[in-house]
């Protein structure tokens, strides 16, 4: 298995950021309706889901 990337360490707070926003946006979709746009952002939700375990597994670096 190849090594991982190191992640900064305010990757992690970004990602989570970003589901909040996605979440937030899937609601609002569906109050308004869009039923295809609703599904795809659940794949987007999913996908940084994704990206968030992949971000815990890797190493920290310290910022200087």
């Amino acid at each position: 298995m190849r090594r991982l990337k190191p992640a900064k360490p305010h990757a992690k707070r970004q990602i989570d950021e970003a589901l909040q926003l996605m979440r937030l946006a899937r609601k609002l979709l569906r109050e308004a309706g869009a039923p295809r746009a609703t599904q795809k952002i659940g794949v987007a939700i999913n996908s940084a889901e994704g990206a968030l375990r992949h971000c815990e597994r890797r190493p920290m670096i310290s910022e200087p």
